[in-house]
């Protein structure tokens, strides 16, 4: 299992959108929480089962929300560089460019 690195931009979209569904509802901040983390989880353990996206980088997709997560593998690691709702996918991940780091 390789360990999961969060960007300080993949932590903030993380922040927001709980903050987010707890002034809607604090359950579905919790189940967004939790569901965040299972599927961090399963990006450590298969890297690989998730769809290059562009160069290196991959996308998962929460089930149950309407959120990808942006990440690449490296050799012991997978970064996170984002988690952004789907409607907003493309013009995030264009301005947060696409270098590593």
């Amino acid at each position: 299992m390789r360990r999961i690195i969060l960007s300080p931009d993949a932590k903030a979209d993380i922040r927001s959108t709980i903050r987010w569904y707890q002034r809607t509802d604090p359950n579905l901040a919790l189940r967004f929480k939790l569901e965040t983390r299972a599927t961090l989880r399963r990006i450590a353990q298969f890297p690989y089962q998730f769809p290059l996206i562009e160069g290196t980088f991959r996308r998962a997709r929460l089930k149950r929300f309407p959120y990808a997560i942006f990440f690449y593998v490296g050799k012991d690691r997978v970064v996170i560089r984002t988690v952004v709702h789907k409607r907003r996918a493309d013009s995030v991940w264009m301005d947060r460019g696409r270098g590593h780091g």
